[in-house]
């Protein structure tokens, strides 16, 4: 049965079929949601591009369109972006996690969804769904990246992103069953450990009424319209920051260049994720003024001057200026210049449970969660 055989028996009419040029911007789209993680979208971008070039169809559908009781999951790869870079997957990776959860749970999966809308972790799923002959939901489960397996609006919807399956490019298999989503965590943690340092994963079975009900929707479109704005800029050669803060209900806060930067990656120190700060000295019309970025695989914090302007979930980006592309936290060094654009978190993200889940708190930070707007001075959301 094809993609369209599966469609056709849904009365599923209206989808879109991913072209290159879509590929090329939901790449450079989902790159700058991932919030500086999200990992090389190379990898993820040069594996849908052979599925499309080979003639399988990538088909992106709307959430509302998948029936109720199909079985969905999400696929992706969990641990520190730095070590993907140098270790990318053989292919066969994902293709194990996901046959090890349909054999424990003995149900086919009939479409894929995105655990996060940033970088890899976005066209990942869309290859695998292309090769698998089955749809890709346009929708997500963070709105951005986040880092932990258990940060996700899913979650925050009371799913259990278990059993979630492990293996890398050896095709070892680990399967973890558990109740407490930060249990889940810390063992699939340790599994991509095991690893080196990166792991190929299927996690969050669920159906199509739990997935339409806990998921961020239309953030597959969300990411293309973005990298559609860069590729438009690109070609005029004009500064595409403003257009694309614009599009995303965001501010630009700070234009500063990278003048100290320090990086940790080990089991004991950072548990596997990449983690550390960079201090940018200001530029243009934030000349004098400091900010400061903390960062666990993804830009969580921000200081300028000392003073705390955004705190997770809300999304910190840092663009470069001529192109507007992402600067991830896996490739930034000393030198770079960066403007700084804050933009808000999906309403999912914010609730009681979401703060719980991923605010300031979920990362160590002796914080409570205000909104980036508030701290910032600007109009309320």
């Amino acid at each position: 049965m094809s993609v369209y055989d599966l469609l056709k028996e849904w009365n599923v009419t209206s989808y879109k079929k991913i072209t290159l040029e879509d590929l090329e911007d939901i790449t450079v789209g989902s790159t700058l949601l991932a919030t500086g993680g999200g990992g090389d979208p190379d990898i993820g971008f040069l594996w849908a591009q052979k599925i499309i070039e080979n003639s399988h169809d990538i088909v992106l559908i709307d959430p509302e369109d998948v029936p109720d009781e199909e079985f969905i999951t999400s696929v992706g790869c969990l641990g520190a972006p730095i070590v993907l870079t140098e270790k990318p997957p053989g292919g066969n990776e994902i293709f194990k996690s996901l046959e090890a959860i349909s054999n424990f749970l003995r149900k086919k999966v009939n479409a894929i969804i995105p655990a996060e809308a940033g970088g890899v972790n976005m066209t990942i799923p869309m290859a695998v769904a292309g090769a698998l002959g089955i749809p890709v939901i346009d929708a997500d489960g963070m709105g951005r990246a986040f880092p932990e397996l258990q940060m996700t609006s899913f979650y925050i919807g009371g799913l259990s992103p278990t059993p979630v399956a492990a293996s890398n490019e050896k095709e070892e298999v680990c399967l973890v069953q558990a109740d407490d989503g930060d249990v889940a965590e810390r063992i699939i943690r340790s599994a991509a450990m095991a690893y080196g340092g990166i792991s190929w994963i299927s996690s969050y079975p669920m159906s199509g009424k739990d997935m339409k009900r806990t998921s961020i929707h239309r953030t597959v479109t969300q990411a293309r319209n973005i990298g559609k704005i860069i590729r438009k800029n690109r070609a005029q050669n004009t500064e595409p920051v403003e257009e694309v803060v614009e599009y995303m209900n965001g501010s630009l806060v700070f234009k500063g260049k990278v003048v100290d930067l320090h990086r940790d990656f080990g089991s004991e120190m950072t548990k596997g994720f990449s983690s550390g700060t960079i201090v940018m000295e200001g530029i243009d019309s934030d000349k004098g003024s400091t900010a400061e970025i903390l960062f666990q695989n993804e830009w969580l914090h921000l200081t300028i001057n000392g003073k705390t302007r955004s705190l997770p979930p809300d999304l910190i980006i840092l663009m470069d200026p001529e192109t507007g592309e992402a600067l991830r936290t896996d490739i930034i060094k000393y030198g770079y210049r960066g403007y700084i654009a804050l933009m808000p978190a999906d309403e999912k993200m914010t609730t009681e449970k979401g703060i719980e889940v991923c605010g300031p708190r979920a990362f160590g930070m002796d914080e409570d969660y205000v909104s980036y707007e508030i701290l910032n001075g600007l109009p309320a959301r």
